[in-house]
Order: structure tokens, then sequence, then C-alpha cells
């Protein structure tokens, strides 16, 4: 499949949810009805049904955590020293790098590169994805956690029972118990899961065109601009070093795993510095450039993995 017949299908619904958030075709809240039935309906329905369904043990190994962990441990931290040393912020240097560090490392995969690697690779691709997301956002986000509160310290037990009530981790999450106590879905409900989760990855796209008519990019273009280069072309740069040329992996997961890296910034990354008061704007910001930017850098690493 060509690089066009890829990309084309997804920006264009992207583009759809745009104009019909930037033209009012929809108000407000039919579109939080519009999004709350995706992401707490046939995103986690879809999640459930394919990781009960995917073919774990083949792909499990420590070899395929390290290749995409390690880079975004290092891209974590890089974002961490250049906001620590460079941002004119000092009162909260630590939270607000913690933050920074967040912004350059996590990646959309759910909304952006699961489409991506539907379209490009096909359904072998998703144990890998699940395998990943898994443990995407429960790392990164209590990692910043650890770094932004003070006074009584981290609270894990908070952070555990937020995380579980996240409707996406309780989709994957339940459909890895699920595959690995080895249950089977009922031939009559799997059906009815199929059909209710084939609406996911369409209204995700549609939702994120919308949500990108509702942000405004700020004036901290040169953090902006840092936070998009590391998480565009250095991370997946990393991704690629790391899973090809030191650990060797199979060439479908190196490409599976660029890929991943390679997606723009997620939108939980702004709700994350909304909560901890950090960076708000400045994330808020680098998610729309780097969703906008990827539109053409998605590309690029699709033709260099040969997709």
């Amino acid at each position: 499949m060509s690089i066009i017949a890829i990309i084309a299908p997804l920006i264009f619904i992207v583009f759809i949810g745009f104009c019909t958030a930037k033209k009012q075709w929809l108000n407000q809240v039919q579109f939080d009805g519009i999004s709350k039935l995706t992401f707490y309906g046939f995103i986690p329905v879809y999640l459930f049904y394919h990781m009960s369904q995917a073919d774990l043990s083949s792909q499990l190994s420590i070899k395929l955590f390290a290749a995409f962990y390690l880079p975004v441990l290092l891209c974590y931290g890089l974002g961490f020293v250049i906001n620590y040393f460079f941002h004119r912020d000092k009162t909260s240097r630590i939270a607000t790098s913690a933050v920074f560090g967040l912004n350059v490392s996590y990646s959309n995969n759910i909304i952006v590169g699961l489409p991506v690697l539907l379209l490009a690779i096909g359904e072998q691709s998703l144990a890998i994805i699940f395998i990943i997301v898994t443990f995407h956002s429960a790392m990164l986000f209590g990692l910043t956690g650890a770094f932004s509160v003070s006074g009584n310290g981290f609270k894990w037990k908070e952070f555990i029972i937020q995380n579980l009530k996240n409707p996406l981790i309780l989709g994957i999450l339940s459909g890895l118990v699920f595959n690995l106590l080895g249950f089977e879905v009922p031939a009559a409900l799997k059906n009815s899961l199929q059909l209710f989760g084939k609406p996911a990855v369409t209204l995700a796209l549609f939702v994120l065109g919308a949500s990108l008519a509702t942000y405004q990019v700020t004036e901290n273009k040169r953090f902006i601009f840092v936070a998009s280069l590391i998480k565009l072309l250095i991370l997946p740069a990393l991704v690629y070093c790391f899973s090809h040329i030191l650990l060797s992996l199979p060439a479908l997961t190196t490409q599976v795993l660029v890929i991943l890296s390679s997606c723009p910034i997620g939108v939980n990354a702004y709700l994350i510095a909304k909560n901890y008061q950090h960076h708000q704007e400045l994330v808020a910001s680098s998610v729309i450039v780097s969703t906008v930017s990827s539109g053409v850098t998605i590309p690029l690493w699709l033709m260099f993995l040969n997709l």
C-alpha cells in the first residue's frame, strides 16, 4: 500500500473533525457526547476485544520493552534537562521539567498510531501495539507524578486507582486478563463486540480533529519546536537504533515500535499538565504543532521503513 493510501484517509477524517468544530456544525454539548461515547464506549470495547484475541506469547520479550522504553526514558530525561536549565520559569523547576519531559516522550498511540499501523501493516501489528500501550501511560504518568508532587510525596494508591478508572487502560487490562487466563469470549458476544468496536478508530480521529480546533498556539515557540523535534524525529530515531541495530529485533517489530514512537504528543499529556498546573499552554500548543507536523514526519518514517 502506498504512503498516500495510508495517510490520506486518516488526514481526511481529522480534517472533517476540525472543520466540523471550526464551523460549529455541532455544538459543544454534541461534541462532548461524541467524545465521551468514543472514549468511554467504542475504544475500550475495541481494545478489550482485540487484546483478548491477540497472540501475545510470540511478542513478549525484554528486548521489546527495552527497544521502546529505554529511548522513551532517554527523551524524557533530555526534556527534563532542557527545561531545568533553559526555561525562564525557575520557581518549580523539577515539577515543570517533569511535565516537559512527559511532553517530549508521550505518544498518541491509540488515536494516531493504531490506525496508521492497521493500514500500513494490518492486524498482525496489534499484539505489539497493545503490549506497548498497556504500560505506556502508567509509566510516564507515574514518573511525572513522582517528580511533580510535594509535601506528603507521591500517592501511589491514588495513582493506581486513577489509572484503573481510565477506560482505555481498563479495556486493555481486562482484555489482557482474558488473554492470559485463556478465557474464550462467547461467539455471540464476540460478534457484538466487533460491531460495537468498529467505529472506534474513525471516531477517535474525528474527535482528534475537533479538539485541534479548540487549542491555540502560545508564544513559547522555541520550546514547542524543541518538543516536536524530540518527539517526532529524535525519539523514533533512537527507537530504530535500539530495535534494529542494537537489539536486532524482527523487521515487523521494529516497524511497529518506530511508528508508535513517531506519533505526535498525546492529548493526555495536556490533561496531566493541567492537573499539576505546569506548562498547560505549552503542552497544549505542542500537541497541536506535533499533530499537524506528524502529517509530514510519519509518512517520512513509513518511507524509511519501506512500508
